[in-house]
C-alpha cells in the first residue's frame, strides 16, 4: 500500500464532526477525523514500514502522522530528524503519541530528554517530560534521580506552560504510582501545589489532580 492509497482511505473514512473535535483539541486543518480503530487496522495491514512512515509523516496530515507513529522504526530516525519532527508538532495528543510510541525507544532518548525538559518551548517541554514519564514507568530509577525529579516538579509545576505542565504532572503521578515508597510524598505534593484541583472531569474519567489520579490507579492495581 502506498502513501497516496492510504491517504485516499483516510479521506473516505473520515468524519467531519470528528474532524472538528480533533481540531478543537489542537489538530491542524489537515485532518480527516478518522477513528483510532481504523488507523490500527491500517497499521496491521502495513506492518512496520519505516519508509512508508516517513512518507506519511511528511504529508502533514494528522491521521497519516498518527499511523506513522505505529509503523516507524525508531532506530532509523536520525537525531536531526527527531528534533525537526518534534519541533513542528503542536497537537498535544500527537506529541504524546510520537514520544510515547516512537522516541522513547530511540537510542538518543536521554539526550533529547535533557534538551527538551529545559526548553522554553511548550511543545518541546511536553515532549521532554513525556520521556521522563517513560523512564519513570520502567520502575528502575534510583532514589537520587527520583528526588531530583520531584525537586524540579516542586519548583516548576505551578508556573509551567500548559503542555509542559500536563506532562510534568503526569511524571509526578507516575512516580507516586510506580514507586510505593514515594506514593504519599507525591500525593501530598500534588495537594500542596493544587494543579488541576478544580479541573472539570467527564463522568467516568479519572481526574488529573495528582492525589486523585494516584489513588485511582493504585487502588485499581490492588484489585
Amino acid at each position: 500500500m502506498t502513501a497516496n492509497e492510504i491517504l485516499a482511505i483516510l479521506r473516505e473514512t473520515g468524519n467531519d464532526k470528528r474532524k472538528q473535535m480533533y481540531i478543537k483539541n489542537g489538530a491542524g486543518e489537515n485532518t480527516y477525523g478518522v477513528l483510532l480503530g481504523e488507523l490500527r487496522k491500517l497499521a496491521k495491514q502495513t506492518g512496520k514500514n519505516h519508509e512508508l512512515a516517513v512518507e506519511l509523516w511528511h504529508t502533514g496530515n494528522t491521521e497519516a502522522r498518527w499511523l506513522a507513529c505505529m509503523i516507524f522504526d525508531a532506530q532509523k530516525l536520525s537525531l536531526l530528524e527527531v528534533r525537526e519532527m518534534t519541533e513542528e508538532l503542536t497537537y498535544p495528543d500527537l506529541i504524546d503519541k510520537f514520544i510515547g510510541e516512537v522516541i522513547c525507544y530511540h537510542k538518543e532518548s536521554e539526550v533529547l530528554e535533557k534538551e527538551w525538559t529545559i526548553s522554553p518551548k511548550d511543545n518541546l517541554g511536553r515532549a521532554g517530560w513525556n520521556l521522563v514519564v517513560h523512564r519513570v514507568s520502567e520502575g528502575n530509577l534510583a532514589d537520587e534521580e527520583l528526588n531530583k525529579l520531584l525537586a524540579t516538579v516542586e519548583a516548576e509545576l505551578q508556573t509551567a506552560s500548559v503542555g509542559k505542565q500536563w506532562a510534568m504532572n503526569h511524571a509526578l503521578c507516575e512516580i507516586g504510582i510506580c514507586y510505593p515508597g514515594y506514593t504519599e510524598q507525591c500525593m501530598l505534593m500534588g495537594e500542596r501545589l493544587g494543579v488541576y484541583r478544580d479541573l472539570k472531569v467527564p463522568k467516568g474519567c479519572t481526574s488529573a489532580y495528582a492525589p486523585n489520579w494516584i489513588t485511582a490507579v493504585v487502588n485499581k492495581k490492588r484489585k
